[in-house]
């Protein structure tokens, strides 16, 4: 491009569709990339960095607001090198200027706006900056004038703090505090970290705005049997999720978060990694304390990602935008009047007087969202149906924006939940789509030595691997063995684990969350704490206690235990906040539980007996099925010295540390053996 020509920005080839959104704004940015730290050197200007995704409602507003306007791209042009991050192709470039925002105001969030020096320190930063002063915030003119007038008078200064808060981070993110980990006292510590903060009335945590938290509910599941309060505290709050408004009533799945304490008003944006996680929550839950309606919930949002959230070739897209004809919300609202041209009149009154809309509206604009009083499921024939016809009526609406970029780690998260439905609540086609994502993970996004791509779009690679790839694709690989029997995809598993896992090492056992092969940023971030989706490391270290049961491999439970290890002070300070590596943690101080199932797919007793283990296994338990002996492969260790019995007869061998109990041919027994201690 020619810099004498008038200010465009090279956004409009880029494959992120968050990028493409920003490719006509006056603005002249940059994609990340060396040449725009190169150009703000040789011009000496500071950098503007603003980061946000897609599906982000309040950076379309900052969009709309501020970078479409001229004056305002005329301004960065003048004084700046502006440069544009989709969070989610770049989360390692987010967890930096995240980190360094939170230092710097406390607080965080999406749009990110970072300044940073020619060298990428940042200096001064925030989140959501309106077109002119509102809500005791500046506007964003006002701060872009403030940096540019301290640029030029306090410059040097400006750097030696950005250097300094640069420095700060690094040891923040530097090496862990191996400690001994009393596992058990930190367990009974982040019970009452949780009970501290929990709603008796509406389950979750805190108050508005409320967010799911599959890693703290996936942690409660695990302690649910034998602690009444992780039991009381998941159900409640399953069932307040399930009855408001952030459950999509209408077509299922789950919008990001609730705007109230009551779950009532969603933030309408969908994520692909939210509902993965909660249908295999909802089924988890559903089917170890019994309870059909959470398993119905599972359904219906796996439903609705079959439906909805699947490419042509088998990956799954990133998520869908709160907005859609510049409104948030009215995609997914109604108003009776609407309801009532859709249905018959019967129907329509069953509906309204259902969902309260006779009363006030519980949304904007006179519209409602659609929620049942006292979270009635509808799943009587004639709301069933009404239901449907909701769905198809809404389905003509202008649908929300799809960012249909595919990433790695959210695809292997899709996979490990929908091969557990699959098996577990005898659904073919959930397990069906799984295989196909992992069929599309394996040639579009994994490479021949290893190495994930972590976006792909139209064909085109973007962003940078991270660990999150490596441990999430780890264990939607693990589960589809686990499910299917196919050494195949254990093999993928390990493929991935050994040529890339050293490159995330530090000495101590400990990960960071970017390789050591990759692009170095101005510091290299970590990701222990759990967030909207559980912490990588947690994962990771999981999903190494698991192949090394399914393997008889030391490699893989030391590099578990190492991992795990590294992490003791951190354990031990807020263990809450770490729920998933506690789950991990505690599955590594116990001997390990193996299932071997033994038999032909053919017979009835196999497929019967394979869905009592994976549906009653305890936590870190996992399970083989023998059903094609010529796929044995890397499980072989699992059965050795042990053979099915007469023909039409499947057994389980449950063993524990090694020692092994009498095969189990029923599944009412063996899940009985399971539930023992």
């Amino acid at each position: 491009m020619d810099d004498a020509a008038p200010p465009r920005n090279r956004l409009a080839g880029e494959p992120s569709p968050y990028l493409r959104q920003h490719a006509t704004n006056p603005v002249r940015w940059y994609p990340w990339g060396a040449e725009p730290f190169a150009r703000a050197q040789a011009e000496g200007k500071p950098v503007l960095l603003s980061i946000g995704y897609s599906a982000c409602h309040w950076c379309h507003v900052m969009e709309r607001e501020t970078f479409a306007d001229p004056e305002v791209g005329a301004f960065l042009d003048q004084h700046f090198i502006a440069i544009k991050v989709d969070r989610e192709e770049r989360p390692d470039v987010d967890a930096v200027y995240m980190a360094a925002v939170q230092a710097l105001t406390g607080s965080g969030g999406w749009p990110l706006t970072v300044f940073l020096t020619p060298q990428g320190e940042p200096f001064f930063g925030g989140t959501y900056f309106p077109p002119e002063r509102r809500w005791g915030r500046p506007s964003f003119r006002e701060v872009a004038e403030g940096v540019v007038r301290a640029w030029r008078e306090q410059r040097s200064h400006l750097e030696a703090g950005a250097r300094e808060l640069t420095r700060r981070l690094a040891v923040l993110e530097g090496t862990p505090s191996p400690a001994a980990t009393d596992v058990g006292s930190a367990v009974e510590a982040a019970l009452a970290q949780l009970a501290a903060s929990f709603d008796r009335e509406f389950g979750g945590f805190g108050s508005a705005p409320k967010f799911p938290s599959p890693s703290r509910l996936f942690f409660l599941l695990d302690l649910a049997p034998g602690h009444r309060t992780a039991r009381e505290m998941l159900a409640t709050t399953l069932d307040g999720m399930a009855a408001g408004g952030m459950y999509d009533w209408v077509g299922g799945g789950f919008h990001r978060y609730s705007v109230d304490r009551g779950w009532l008003v969603p933030h309408f944006e969908k994520m692909l990694y939210d509902n993965a996680l909660l249908a295999r929550l909802y089924a988890q839950a559903g089917l170890h304390l019994e309870n059909p309606r959470w398993v119905e919930v599972a359904c219906e949002t796996a439903d609705y990602l079959l439906r909805e959230m699947q490419g042509p070739e088998g990956g799954f897209f990133s998520s869908t935008d709160a907005d859609s004809e510049g409104e948030e919300g009215l995609f997914f609202t109604w108003t009776p009047a609407e309801v009532r041209e859709v249905l018959p009149a019967a129907a329509a009154e069953s509906i309204v007087a259902l969902c309260a809309l006779n009363g006030p509206p519980n949304f904007e604009g006179g519209r409602s969202v659609l929620r049942p009083r006292g979270g009635v499921a509808g799943d009587e024939p004639q709301l069933r149906a009404a239901r449907q016809q909701l769905l198809a009526a809404r389905s003509r609406r202008v649908p929300p924006a799809l960012d249909d970029k595919r990433l790695a780690g959210w695809n292997g998260m899709a996979m490990w939940s929908l091969a557990f439905l699959g098996r577990a609540l005898d659904v073919p086609r959930y397990l069906e789509a799984a295989q196909r994502a992992a069929a599309f993970v394996e040639a579009h996004l994994i490479g021949a030595d290893g190495r994930i791509a972590r976006s792909w779009r139209e064909g085109v690679h973007s962003g940078a691997e991270t660990l999150e790839d490596v441990a999430w694709l780890s264990a939607g690989f693990v589960e589809l063995y686990e499910t299917t029997g196919r050494s195949s995809y254990l093999e993928v598993a390990a493929r991935l684990l050994r040529p890339r896992l050293p490159h995330y090492l530090d000495a101590a056992g400990g990960v960071f969350s970017t390789p050591d092969d990759g692009e170095a940023l101005c510091l290299r971030p970590r990701e222990l704490v759990d967030g909207a989706t559980p912490a990588p490391a947690g994962v990771l270290a999981a999903t190494l206690a698991r192949l090394a049961s399914l393997t008889d491999s030391t490699e893989f439970r030391t590099l578990a235990s190492r991992l795990v290890a590294a992490v003791g002070t951190l354990l031990a300070q807020v263990p809450e906040a770490c729920s998933s590596l506690l789950a991990a943690a505690r599955v590594l101080e116990r001997p390990p539980v193996t299932v071997a199932v033994l038999g032909e797919w053919s017979w009835p007793a196999t497929a019967a007996l394979h869905r009592a283990a994976l549906c009653s296994r305890p936590p870190g338990a996992v399970v083989a099925v023998a059903a094609h002996p010529h796929e044995a492969g890397l499980a072989a260790p699992l059965f050795q010295g042990k053979s099915a019995a007469a023909e039409g007869v499947a057994l389980a061998f449950v063993c524990r540390g090694g020692s092994c109990l009498a095969p189990v041919a029923e599944g009412a027994i063996l899940k009985e053996v399971l539930r023992e201690p």
